[in-house]
């Protein structure tokens, strides 16, 4: 476990994380350092400047002969001060007179020196940091100060930030390693899951926490596809069990027709009264076949390709001229109420199949006299196209599965048909994202399309 915990992808990012963070550590540390190193040594240089000015100063204000000396007493003050931490030197001719340095030789301007021997001090820790003048031909001035305190800040800021970043480096390998088992948990349980559904077990889902994060999203969306997946799986088993149920009949049709002609025939009459009895048969079983592939390329959204702007109370205007004939020949009243609504992004030629299928089964079934009404308008923002009947209706138990192929009522059996109406509606609905419902028309019954809103 713990090996694959170093080999997930979440804990490679945290240590390429926690790997840049400790270069940006570092090179800030080095920034810090060098900044408060050169701030310190800035401020020591600048007040051991300042004490040889005030040397200067006394040693060339003071009365011919007393020069050395003015520079001595001064000298001596800073020496006497409580808080005197500098070292002094004033010598003339390499004999020190002032200060609390030993003779030294007689160099000039800004430089390191180690710390004599006569202090007590390893040279290794304590290093003076001083300039050095001269004051005539033979006097000259050296002040310094000690950068033992000044190297111990260093050290104690360099500590500071080491503690902070190995603190750092133990949080973030901590946070890598409960961030990768986290994840290695729930990707587990994701790989479980289809390792499940890959056995037979369809109804199996990725449990979910409700939090809202990647995995969660990746968690709903896998389910949304198993609940599709099983969808369709159930669909295809039912579309098997009713095509062995429901082509049954025609076929046993067609052989009793075929059989008949065989044992029965007496002339050719007799013979092509069988062929075209068959050739009906086929021609139905051929239409049963084709709607069953139309509704499947429907499903796998093959004609999207297809979509188009479709003005939709333009097209109700031209299903219901196509079937005013059609309702007057049946005595079906038929009435249209077509108002404007909002353009629909999809098929024309499977829009107008939706309507043909609507009309055509409340043609079919409802008695003649019974009245059909069509409708076109928009509710909410929404285009609706409603198909409302006032015949016998479907009770509500039924809507659902009428819905389905091949499905067909009792009381339907003995008209013609092959139950897939309603089945081939429905798929084209769902490839253009409408919601189709079944309704109590009170009496009759009433379809329903309500198509997406254009803002979504």
């Amino acid at each position: 476990m713990r090996t694959r915990l170093l080999r997930t992808d979440s804990f490679r990012h945290a240590a390429i994380y926690a790997a840049l963070f400790v270069g940006s550590m570092a090179v800030l540390i080095a920034i810090v350092y060098v900044i408060v190193d050169q701030s310190f040594k800035e401020n020591l240089i600048r007040e051991t400047d300042d004490d040889l000015t005030s040397i200067r100063t006394a040693y060339m204000t003071a009365r011919r002969g007393r020069e050395e000396h003015e520079a001595k007493e001064m000298i001596e003050d800073r020496l006497l001060a409580p808080d005197a931490d500098d070292v002094y030197l004033l010598e003339r001719r390499r004999t020190k007179v002032a200060g609390n340095l030993p003779p030294m030789p007689q160099k000039t301007g800004l430089f390191y020196l180690p710390f004599p021997d006569a202090f007590g001090k390893s040279s290794g820790n304590h290093v003076i940091l001083g300039r050095g003048i001269r004051l005539s031909k033979d006097d000259y001035a050296f002040v310094g100060q000690d950068l033992y305190q000044v190297d111990q800040t260093e050290r104690g800021v360099l500590f500071a930030f080491g503690v902070v970043l190995l603190a750092s480096l133990v949080v973030a390998s901590a946070s890598g390693l409960l961030l990768s088992r986290s994840v290695l948990r729930r990707l587990d349980s994701i790989t479980d899951t289809c390792k499940a559904i890959m056995a037979g077990r369809l109804g199996d889902r990725i449990a979910l926490s409700g939090r809202d994060n990647e995995l969660e999203r990746l968690g709903q969306a896998i389910n949304a596809m198993l609940d599709r997946i099983q969808t369709l799986m159930e669909s295809l088993r039912q579309v098997s069990t009713d095509i062995a149920h429901d082509l049954r009949t025609p076929l046993t049709h067609l052989r009793y027709r075929l059989e008949n002609a065989r044992n029965q025939a007496t002339g050719t009459a007799d013979y092509a009264t069988a062929v075209e009895g068959a050739i009906g048969e086929c021609d139905q079983l051929l239409s049963i076949f084709t709607a069953l592939l139309r509704i499947a390329q429907i499903e796998a959204g093959a004609r999207r390709s297809e979509f188009s702007e479709v003005e939709l109370p333009q097209l109700v205007r031209r299903a219901r001229d196509l079937y005013q004939p059609v309702m007057d020949d049946t005595d079906h009243p038929f009435a249209a109420d077509i108002q404007d609504a909002p353009p629909v992004h999809g098929d024309p030629q499977l829009l107008l199949q939706l309507l043909s299928n609507l009309l055509e089964n409340a043609i079919r079934h409802t008695a003649a006299g019974t009245a059909v009404r069509l409708c076109c308008s928009t509710e909410c923002g929404r285009a609706v196209i409603v198909v409302a009947d006032r015949g016998d209706g479907i009770p509500e138990e039924e809507r659902q599965s009428v819905r389905r192929r091949f499905y067909r009522r009792e009381q339907s059996r003995t008209t013609a048909g092959s139950g897939l109406g309603l089945s081939l509606v429905t798929a084209i609905a769902e490839l253009h994202e409408a919601v189709f419902t079944l309704a109590d028309n009170n009496p009759g019954l009433c379809a329903v399309v309500t198509f997406p809103s254009r803002d979504r």
